[in-house]
């Protein structure tokens, strides 16, 4: 198992992550049920459809004609060069507002 677990997460086999991804599918697999008889899409309750009973501080859902958005977010570490050259900075932060903030593609 642990063979399978370094093949698909391409971490050496003696790396600790490795190792207690093992262990914690084995303290999982205590819990398991592998005889179970599958379920059917009738058992199966759909999260209900009511935003207002969202936990506080949940952010509502943008909708687009019934369908629920998704949203992504970035951040951008700057490394700057040690410069006391206003103009270095400033090209810097124009290039940046011209290809990240401008929302042309």
């Amino acid at each position: 198992m642990l063979a399978l677990i370094v093949q698909v997460t391409g971490v050496e086999a003696d790396n600790r992550a490795a190792s207690l991804t093992l262990s914690c599918i084995k303290a999982l697999k205590v819990f398991a049920s592998f005889d179970a008889t599958s379920v059917t899409e009738e058992e199966i309750q759909p999260p209900p459809n009511d935003y207002a009973q969202r936990p506080p501080g949940l952010p509502a859902p943008h909708s687009n004609n019934g369908h629920v958005g998704l949203n992504l977010s970035y951040t951008i570490n700057l490394n700057l060069p040690a410069t006391a050259d206003q103009a270095v900075f400033n090209a810097i932060f124009r290039s940046l507002k011209e290809h990240l903030l401008s929302g042309n593609e």
